[in-house]
């Protein structure tokens, strides 16, 4: 093998290995790309994948409290927090990052629109029916 041989051989491998590198940190989402899961009975379900919410809107019954199945998909840390129209907080659920969920229990809300965002990414935000 000739000393040009060797060094082409080098090039090539480090462009390989760098390149492997790119390609294993070029995603934020390290989970599941599928179908969102099943909400939990009596409750809704929101998955976080890309830095953004599977949906914008969820519903949940209102005056009771209900489960609220959180899958967090990408590697940064996410969670949900649910304010009543004025900006007050009414849960904030824990702060994770994935792939991996939880299933949060929303207090009972009365009937009506709330918004729902993440702490972390305030862009990440929706609306929330009671009713």
């Amino acid at each position: 093998m000739t000393r040009r041989d060797v060094s082409r051989a080098t090039a090539i491998a480090t462009i390989l290995a760098i390149a492997l590198v790119l390609a294993a940190c070029s995603s934020g989402s390290t989970g599941s790309t599928g179908p969102a899961p099943s909400a939990p009975p009596g409750g809704a379900v929101v998955v976080a994948q890309d830095l953004k919410f599977d949906r914008q809107t969820i519903a949940v019954p209102a005056n009771q409290a209900a489960p609220l199945l959180f899958e967090n998909r990408d590697s940064a840390p996410h969670n949900v927090t649910v304010m009543a129209a004025d900006g007050t907080k009414v849960f904030t659920g824990e702060t994770f990052g994935g792939p991996g969920s939880r299933t949060y229990q929303l207090p009972s809300l009365t009937a009506g629109s709330y918004k729902f965002q993440c702490d972390v990414h305030p862009d990440m935000k929706g609306t929330l029916t009671a009713g």
